[in-house]
């Protein structure tokens, strides 16, 4: 049991050490007048459309993001569950 509690924690720590590093990764892409900046991690930081910065489509991007990482979630967990790993 103690065996697979640090198990756990090794794995957290190692969650979190990638996620800052996704979080420093951040890729710029144009087409035609839009240009978008986004994170590893999945987080858009800038949308700028005909050279003007775009904050409510930046809040829209990043909620569907996350919407759809909720989802893709779900359907892990419930994967993860029918697979009846021990220890989760």
């Amino acid at each position: 049991m103690f065996e697979q509690m640090k198990q756990l924690n090794d794995l957290r720590k190692q969650g979190q050490k990638l996620k800052s590093e996704m979080e420093q990764i951040v890729v710029e892409v144009s087409e035609g007048d839009v240009r978008i900046k986004i994170r590893g991690d999945q987080e858009i930081e800038e949308v700028i459309v005909n050279g003007e910065s775009r904050d409510d489509l930046k809040k829209a991007f990043n909620k569907a993001v996350k919407e759809s990482q909720k989802e893709v979630s779900k359907k892990l967990s419930g994967m993860l569950m029918d697979m009846k790993v021990p220890g989760l």
